[in-house]
């Protein structure tokens, strides 16, 4: 297979809903390519559609038209090569810290590798000394780092973060973003983020996507070429922020008090 063919391919896709017998179009021909070993934030308001096209990038939908491609395959179904973190942790409340990472395996994968696999993801995410912990007993951010090592227990090569650390305190998000990136280029991943919060976007993001809604459309994409490692007090970090968030203000004229 060629470079051309690698990576992820969003070919002019629309979707729709019906909703009371009447249709919805939630995104319109949406055109976008991700590159291998790339992460690419998406960031826009609620009903812009971005955690329904990372849905079908997992293969948990399909468009109404166009499609989606992964290294040259259209993307009809979930596989273990595309992990998904979303939101909420979702863990088994009855099982330990080792077992509900060892859930993201298959049922018949062999019981001494999938032990081995568990500490080690374990180790990798921080979670070393915690293995019998119940979620009850573990921290909102060591329930995250659960999450994350559960999915990428598979080693997937596309990973996908539907708003994963919204609910957490902002020390926590921030460590937690520091830990992904630490991960990416440590398995060399693809990454895509679909966020809400711009600083995030910027801070994760080797490109910034901006979506405007009501029909979801790419408004713009932003090139990140800050400095590494990345710092939020970066005057050139601070510029980009503001121009991201003009591009709300114009869209969406959101009171000047507002915090995205």
């Amino acid at each position: 297979m060629g470079d051309e063919a690698k990576g992820i391919r969003i070919l002019h896709v629309r979707k729709e809903f019906e909703i009371e017998k009447q249709k919805v179009q939630v995104l319109k021909d949406i055109d976008l390519e991700i590159y291998p070993g790339e992460i690419v934030s998406i960031v826009g308001g609620s009903g812009c559609g971005k955690s329904t096209l990372l849905r079908m990038i997992a293969g948990l939908d399909q468009p109404t038209e166009g499609e989606i491609l992964i290294d040259g395959k259209k993307q009809e179904r979930p596989s273990l090569d595309v992990g998904v973190l979303f939101q909420e942790s979702r863990l088994l409340p009855w099982e330990n810290t080792r077992k509900n990472i060892e859930f993201g395996l298959p049922e018949d994968f062999p019981k001494k590798e999938k032990k081995e696999l568990a500490e080690k993801y374990m180790e990798m995410v921080g979670l070393k000394g915690f293995e019998k912990a119940l979620p009850g007993q573990l921290s909102g951010g060591m329930q995250k780092r659960t999450a994350i090592a559960r999915t990428l227990i598979n080693r997937p090569h596309i990973l996908l973060l539907d708003e994963p650390f919204g609910a957490l305190d902002a020390f926590t998000r921030i460590n937690l973003q520091k830990e992904i990136l630490r991960i990416w280029k440590q398995e060399k991943m693809t990454i895509i983020l679909v966020t809400h919060d711009i600083d995030e976007a910027i801070f994760m993001g080797n490109r910034v996507v901006v979506m405007s809604p009501k029909p979801g459309v790419v408004k713009k994409i932003y090139n990140i070429e800050l400095p590494m490692p990345k710092s939020r007090t970066d005057e050139d970090f601070g510029k980009l922020r503001s121009h991201i968030y003009n591009e709300f203000l114009e869209r969406e004229k959101v009171p000047e008090d507002y915090i995205i």
